[in-house]
């Protein structure tokens, strides 16, 4: 088998390694600042928006959504051996449900979904590191009691450098759950330059919008223009406000967004990145106000289109 083509079968099994991930723990600044050590580049901002378009639900109608949402994250090298790496992001999500069927109850509206991580990073040696961090979620309807909204949890894990162009991480998280039980999973991270201009991602990848899950490889086209293809996981349960068809209830949504990304470097700090694809593995669920499922639908495969500008400073 050749270098190539094994490379090939790599990058593949860590796009599939990131489909399991928990909620993301504040990855950003590291993925973000990942050329540049901790006390270059402390603060990494970054904001867009994302157009999800129309998807025929199973059960009648159909639904599209706009996506907007701000953050910011922070690396602070405490002492040689101590790092602690925050991080905020602010969501909206705008739903737009039309036609009859699943889609005539019009079941949510907007939708907001701050979130706040911590991880604190301590290294071993020049290769290995452990690690723990907690996150508090907040997932309501607007209108919603943003009390029953809140959930959070926290994270373990260990790090690993096997040289510059090869670094990963394994851990498990325990993210609690409005009106269900508490997830408990896998969280895996993975930072590979298999060859000059390409990068394999897991875990952490640029401008993901704080993604619950995502991978991707790039390449470096030239200095200022990266592309990459990649795929993200997103998992939004959240609070309902006390009207509509459930008051005080759940609402869910799953999907799997598979994107090409245009990364233009207008300065070293300051990146620009086109964003294109379709969102595939759609799912909606509405509950009642005690967890118990009202109905559920697939949706069908809808387009993908966004803007991502990130700083660093």
């Amino acid at each position: 088998m050749t270098a190539f083509r094994s490379r090939l079968l790599l990058a593949g099994a860590a796009l599939v390694l990131a489909l399991p991930l928990p909620a993301a723990f504040g990855q950003e600044v590291d993925q973000e600042g990942e050329s540049a050590p901790p006390s270059e580049l402390p603060f990494v901002g970054e904001g867009g928006f994302i157009y999800q378009g129309k998807g025929d639900l199973d059960g009648g109608g159909s639904m599209q959504v706009s996506r907007w949402d701000l953050g910011l994250a922070a690396r602070t090298q405490l002492s040689e051996r101590w790092r602690w790496s925050n991080a905020f992001f602010f969501g909206v999500h705008d739903y737009d449900f039309d036609g009859g069927g699943s889609a005539s109850a019009d079941a949510w509206d907007t939708v907001l979904s701050p979130r706040l991580s911590t991880r604190v990073t301590y290294a071993l040696n020049e290769r290995w590191g452990i690690s723990a961090g907690g996150v508090l979620i907040a997932s309501p309807e607007t209108g919603a009691n943003w009390g029953d909204a809140i959930t959070g949890g926290g994270l373990v894990g260990v790090e690993y450098r096997a040289s510059d162009t090869l670094s990963g991480s394994l851990g498990v998280a325990v993210i609690s759950q409005i009106e269900d039980d508490a997830t408990v999973a896998p969280s895996v991270g993975l930072r590979w330059l298999p060859a000059a201009g390409w990068t394999v991602r897991v875990g952490a990848v640029p401008a993901s919008g704080g993604a619950g899950a995502a991978a991707e490889v790039s390449y470096r086209v030239a200095d200022p223009v990266e592309v990459g293809l990649g795929v993200l996981y997103q998992h939004l349960r959240f609070r309902l406000d006390d009207s509509g068809v459930a008051p005080d209830g759940v609402g869910e949504d799953e999907n799997l967004p598979v994107r090409l990304r245009v990364g233009w470097n207008i300065t070293p700090q300051l990146s620009l990145n086109f964003l294109g694809g379709a969102v595939f593995g759609g799912k909606i669920r509405l509950e009642d106000e005690d967890g118990r499922r009202i109905a559920e639908d697939d949706y069908d495969p809808a387009p993908y289109l966004g803007l991502r500008l990130v700083g660093r400073f």
